[in-house]
This record gives C-alpha cells, sequence and structure tokens, in this order.
C-alpha cells in the first residue's frame, strides 16, 4: 500500500545536506519531488510493536521480556527513560522500493541516487513520526505519558543491541526486515526504536538531535540547520 503520510521536503533537503538553505535551484526540487513522489507510492509500510515492563539502576536499563531480562547499558537512553515503568520497542520499515530505486537511478547517476537515499530517509521518519503521534494520543488516554523514540547505535546505545530487537519482537518473520553481520537492516529504510512510558508529562526530555553525543559532528544532525 502507499505510504499514507507526507514526506516533508525540508527533511529530504536536511539529509541531502542543505543545512539552513532555502533557495534550492529548480532543477533540484523538480528531482527531489519526483523522488517524494515514487516512494510514497511505491512504498510497502510496516510495522511491528510490542510494551515491556522496564527498571533502571543507574546507567542500566533492564527490560523485562517473558523469558528473560535483557540489559542495556547506556547513560543516554538511562537518561530518556528515567522515571519509566515500562516501554514500547518497536521496529518498522517503508519496504523495498527505495533500495530498489536507488539502484535504478545510481546506474546513471550518482546525484539522482542520493536524492532518493534522502527521500527514503525523510520517509521511514515521517511514517514513523505519525505511528507515534497514533501511540501518543492512546497512551495519554491512559494518564501515561511518552519519551521520544531512542534506536540502537543512537548516542552511546550500542548498535549491537539491534540483535535483541530482533529476537523479541521476530522482527525477520513478522515484517520481513533482515539483519545482516554487519548489524544494518533490508531494506535499508528501516528503523527500530525503544519508547518510555511513563506518569509524568513535566519530566526533562532530550528529543531528536539535541539529545545525540553527536550533534556537533553529524552532517545529518537538525542542531545544523
Amino acid at each position: 500500500m502507499p505510504l499514507e503520510t507526507t514526506i516533508p521536503v525540508k527533511e529530504v533537503q536536511r539529509y541531502m545536506g542543505y543545512h539552513g538553505i532555502t533557495d534550492i535551484a529548480p532543477e533540484i526540487r523538480a528531482k527531489i519531488d519526483k523522488a517524494v513522489d515514487q516512494i510514497s507510492l511505491q512504498s510497502h509500510p510496516r510495522i511491528i510493536s510490542k510494551e515491556f515492563p522496564v527498571t533502571l539502576e543507574g546507567n542500566d536499563v533492564t527490560l523485562h521480556a517473558e523469558s528473560e531480562d535483557v540489559v542495556f547499558h547506556s547513560e543516554g537512553l538511562s537518561r530518556n527513560l528515567n522515571g519509566c515503568c515500562g516501554a514500547v520497542l518497536l521496529a518498522a520499515t517503508i519496504g523495498p522500493a527505495c533500495d530498489m530505486l536507488v539502484r535504478r537511478a545510481s546506474v546513471t547517476s550518482a546525484a539522482d541516487a542520493s536524492v532518493y537515499q534522502a527521500a527514503g530517509a525523510a520517509a521511514i521518519e515521517s511514517f514513523l513520526d505519525d505511528y507515534n503521534d497514533k501511540l501518543k494520543a492512546s497512551y495519554e488516554a491512559q494518564g501515561l505519558f511518552l519519551r521520544p523514540r531512542f534506536s540502537p547505535g543512537y548516542g552511546d546505545l550500542k548498535l549491537d543491541h539491534q540483535k535483541d530487537w530482533f529476537r523479541l519482537l521476530d522482527i525477520t518473520r513478522q515484517i520481513g526486515i533482515e539483519l545482516t553481520d554487519s548489524l544494518l537492516m533490508v531494506p535499508t529504510k528501516s528503523v527500530t526504536a525503544i519508547i518510555g512510558i511513563g506518569y509524568d508529562k513535566n519530566v526533562i526530555r532530550c528529543s531528536g538531535c539535541s539529545g545525540c553525543n553527536r550533534k556537533d559532528s553529524c552532517a545529518y544532525s537538525k542542531g545544523r540547520d
């Protein structure tokens, strides 16, 4: 099915490296619009999520699954989940269409391929943002509040924890994402994340790029706009 979410052009531009630039050449804007249209129509978004209890001790976050306890050692994640009683683990993908479009474009133009890469990155984030909004409304109706999503490889949470996500959610069987030996996901426009659940909506939260210890060096940081 189509993506059914708006892919923000500004986000595509950010992923292309246009930090704070508003005057985009018409030919570049045309390429962006084409990529956005094709990815919107050809994507097959899928998502899986599950709630687990969590406990925190120092920089250790323990997720209590049915058959095991999984410990994430991360100062950033611990800060993000401070005061939380539970967390939602999720995995999402927009499907293989973006990867196919990138491969096709790269045969004739590396520049065109980079536009599709950027549009795909913006697409999966937009899809997750929409899902996040629905999740937020559902939990707030129960008097619970969500923290910003936090992913393996973000800040000081080791990428190796991808294996925990895939095991606990049975991601490959459920929504078709494969995990390579180098811990990359296929389709590439896929995301895993954890979202804390707490009772206090006034807890200080580190959201997005501002909460990452690489925000000053990352080429895609929103803080560089």
